[in-house]
C-alpha cells in the first residue's frame, strides 16, 4: 500500500497475529520500469538488467 502524508499511522490485527514493515522515504520524483522483481527507470534500463540477469552478471559479488 501506499500512503500520502499523514501524522498517524494505526494497525489492528484482532487476534491474529500480525508482522508488517513501515518503510517512509521522500519522493524522487523519478520515472519507474518495473519488471517483476526488477525496477529501473527506463525500459532500455529494464531490458539490460533482465539480459545481465540471463549472463548471469547482474549481481556482483
Amino acid at each position: 500500500m501506499l500512503f500520502d502524508q499523514g501524522e498517524q499511522f494505526q494497525v489492528t490485527a484482532g487476534d491474529a497475529t500480525l508482522r508488517f514493515i513501515l518503510l517512509s522515504a521522500p519522493r524522487i520524483d523519478e520515472p519507474i520500469a518495473w519488471g517483476g522483481p526488477i525496477v529501473m527507470n527506463t525500459q532500455d534500463e529494464l531490458d539490460q538488467a533482465f539480459r545481465k540477469l540471463e549472463e548471469g552478471a547482474f549481481i556482483k559479488q
